[in-house]
């Protein structure tokens, strides 16, 4: 005997005992949507064409529950979004009432967010902290346990936000009907039909779908390109696994492509992989049907088996079990009903879900911490976001114009991080919010002054203490000035082609080899000391006159002194010459003269 169908609906605690039609539509990663109908004359309200009686319902609470008589109900609670006006033909018009499960509250708008090592369930409760319970119960029931090192919501409302992260981490994400699950239930409950009784159509049929590709993704802190290709899956069922050969065969090249998550290491990348594929080959084999059972709910397992009729009698066999991902209730005010869903192998691991990826831009951020602990020159940053999520970021590359590994060692290129405090740019590799890497630094109104800039002709490297690096070129002033905070310079004076070096307290050459070549003249001037010291040989080659001028000379060798000229002209006020030991010995080529104004004295 056809068991007698029953439904109650309540809009905010009104009930609504009269209706045309309502229709519930019902799926994984989505929405849930439905529609109530009830014409004016049900409702007992005017015959005008007025939302005056009706308009109230807009942003209430409706509640729904059926079933059959004398048995458990399903419940659905969601939100009226819509109330219209439906009139046409000269007929009496109907109210409709259009609305969304509560997840609905969660898609408010693009939203931004950054979390850093934190767990699914964090995030999930961190992104939705701001929706009250009894407007929408969440159970987290993720199966990844482990943080992830770093995730940014990037212009994704939290729904959508929830959704990659069901799709990036294959976790299962729907609304039951009276909570929003994250994660896979603890049970599913099971539902018995039979095709024939109250399963009255059919659709069971498999296809392909590529298997065969490979994802790499490179990481920088181990300098390392993991890849990884999905493994065999032994399949339960003859079906699945025919689908699964035939697949290999049709698409039996392998692409390859950039894993668009974050793992750190190889075993993160084949459970990526492992967990990817199993989520594909859940949909290789597909049910749908329609029936009049009102227990076919979404997240439900149906036990399905087939009554067929045979030459005396019916034969009841088991067909399998499968798990309902999408269902659309259909139901009038006079105990009519009926369903459409779709459902996979019961058995699949996983679940796949597309999801759109964020399109990421150039962001702005500010530098927090430069001290690397691992000593590869990336910052930390946070995001100039007024968002409620904004942890910092990760260590984060920075983007130089030369960079990599020398004949000598590391930080071949230009080495410069950037300081705490600095504003940033911040990119994305290869579009992907989950890579971002720094482009560089751009000033602010509290860190410049270009007010020197009239014509654009200074450029200049400056130092966090004020070490400056200056390229001039004004025709009046051109050259190159490096100067440190103490004013010590050196001034390469383009415009009077010349180069000055200042230094205000001591300067020191060191060099294996030195040679000084002066095409005119060279005037050295020193203050007080001057001290030249020679290991070795010293020579002093001057073209014409050598002149040597001081108030006391003094000459000393510990051996010898040879002084050759063609002529040699000493004068002096007077003049002593001491032998202290030896003889003194005069030679001359011919005569030897000694004269003097007064006496000439030999003894």
């Amino acid at each position: 005997m056809k068991k007698q169908f029953k439904v109650s609906i309540n809009i905010d605690g009104e009930s609504i005992n009269q209706f045309t039609s309502f229709v519930l539509e019902q799926r994984f990663n989505s929405h849930h949507v439905f529609t109530l109908r009830y014409n004016l004359y049900m409702a007992g309200l005017p015959k005008t064409v007025s939302l005056d009686q009706s308009r109230d319902y807009i942003g209430k609470k409706l509640t729904i529950q059926f079933g059959n008589l004398g048995e458990d109900e399903n419940v659905f609670v969601g939100t009226v979004t819509q109330v219209e006006f439906v009139q046409s033909h000269g007929y009496i018009g109907e109210i409709e009432l259009t609305g969304y499960s509560p997840t609905i509250l969660i898609d408010r708008g693009p939203d931004v967010g950054s979390y850093l090592n934190q767990d699914l369930s964090s995030i999930i409760r961190k992104a939705t902290n701001d929706v009250a319970e009894n407007d929408l119960s969440i159970k987290i029931n993720n199966v990844r346990a482990e943080p992830i090192d770093y995730m940014i919501q990037y212009l994704e409302s939290d729904f959508s936000f929830l959704n990659r992260l069901s799709s990036q981490y294959h976790e299962m994400f729907f609304y039951d009907g009276v909570k929003m699950q994250f994660g896979k239930p603890d049970s599913f409950k099971e539902v018995k039909i039979v095709y024939g009784r109250d399963l009255h159509t059919i659709h069971y049929g498999m296809n392909i779908a590529p298997l065969n590709y490979r994802k790499f993704s490179y990481n920088s802190v181990h300098d390392q390109i993991f890849t990884s290709q999905p493994k065999s899956d032994p399949s339960e069922t003859q079906d699945l696994s025919h689908a699964i050969s035939a697949s290999k065969m049709v698409y039996s090249k392998v692409y390859s492509q950039p894993l668009h998550v974050r793992i750190d290491n190889q075993k993160d990348m084949d459970s990526f992989i492992d967990n990817e594929q199993s989520g594909i080959i859940s949909q290789l084999v597909k049910l749908s049907g329609s029936g009049d059972n009102p227990y076919v709910g979404i997240g439900r397992v149906l036990d399905i088996s087939m009554s067929l009729k045979e030459e005396t009698s019916f034969v009841t066999t088991d067909f399998g079990k499968f798990l309902v991902t999408g269902v659309s209730h259909h139901m009038d005010g006079v105990g009519h009903y009926h369903h459409t869903f779709e459902a996979i192998p019961a058995n699949s691991k996983h679940i796949p879900v597309e999801s759109q990826l964020p399109l990421a831009d150039i962001q702005v951020a500010t530098v927090l911490d430069n001290d690397d602990p691992l000593k590869q020159g990336r910052i930390k940053v946070k995001f100039n976001w007024d968002c409620n999520n904004n942890d910092p970021t990760e260590w984060l590359r920075v983007v130089t114009p030369n960079a990599g590994q020398g004949v000598r060692g590391s930080n071949r290129g230009f080495f410069a991080i950037p300081e705490q405090g600095d504003q940033v740019l911040i990119n994305f590799e290869e579009g992907n919010v989950a890579r971002p890497i720094v482009m560089g630094s751009v000033y602010n109104n509290s860190n410049v002054d270009s007010s020197k800039q009239i014509e654009n002709h200074l450029k200049s490297i400056t130092t966090r203490s004020g070490h400056l690096i200056e390229f001039d070129d004004h025709n009046d002033t051109q050259g190159i000035r490096i100067t440190d905070i103490r004013n010590n310079v050196i001034h390469i004076d383009t415009s009077t082609d010349s180069i000055t070096i200042t230094a205000l307290e001591n300067m020191t050459l060191n060099a294996k080899n030195m040679k000084i070549n002066v095409e005119e003249n060279l005037d050295v001037q020193v203050g007080k000391d001057m001290r030249t010291q020679v290991s070795q040989n010293n020579t002093f080659n001057t073209g014409k006159h050598f002149l040597l001028q001081a108030n006391t000379i003094a000459e000393q060798a510990k051996l010898d002194i040879n002084v050759r000229a063609k002529k040699i002209i000493e004068t002096a006020d007077e003049v002593q010459i001491n032998s202290n030991a030896e003889n003194m010995v005069l030679y001359s080529g011919k005569s030897v003269m000694s004269k003097s104004v007064e006496k000439n004295k030999l003894f």
